[in-house]
């Protein structure tokens, strides 16, 4: 299992969020380039299996996301297992848990939202997240990653 942070975290909510749900995505090749047609456009492929919503509302994620007004708006990203790990739907939940438990530590429910959404066209699971930097109650910034996030979550 690996829990990776993606670097971007500004914007609107439509790019994270739609990215999360889309059934088509652009095509990469193994080395992760971008992979292009004759005439040099770039090339789609679906998802297959689409993409499941696992935890969360997307809808109210972008909204939530596009309300910011905060400089950073979003954090996003990705706990990735290994094709031979193959965990069951209660093992996924209580990883969810866990890690909801860990970066929302000592808030309660209502006080964030966060989306889960589980990826599996690369044949492996991947479940994805994405949180508005928001602390729901106040209005207030909320960084679940901050500088040394790292060990915590290692």
């Amino acid at each position: 299992m690996l829990i990776k942070f993606f670097r971007n975290g500004k914007g609107a909510g439509a790019g994270p969020v739609g990215y999360l749900v889309a059934d088509k995505v652009l095509a990469y090749d193994d080395n992760r380039d971008l992979i292009r047609d004759a005439d040099g456009q770039p090339m789609t492929v679906t998802r297959e299996p689409l993409p499941e919503v696992l935890r969360g509302n997307p809808d109210r994620t972008e909204a939530l996301i596009d309300a910011s007004r905060h400089q950073w708006t979003y954090r996003a990203g990705v706990i990735s297992f290994a094709a031979t790990d193959v965990p069951t739907e209660e093992q996924q939940a209580e990883v969810m848990d866990h890690f909801e438990h860990l970066a929302f530590a000592g808030l309660d429910p209502e006080q964030y939202e966060v989306l889960w959404v589980r990826h599996t066209h690369e044949d492996r699971v991947e479940l994805h997240f994405c949180t508005p930097r928001l602390e729901l109650t106040s209005g207030r910034s909320l960084n679940i990653a901050p500088p040394g996030y790292e060990k915590a979550f290692d």
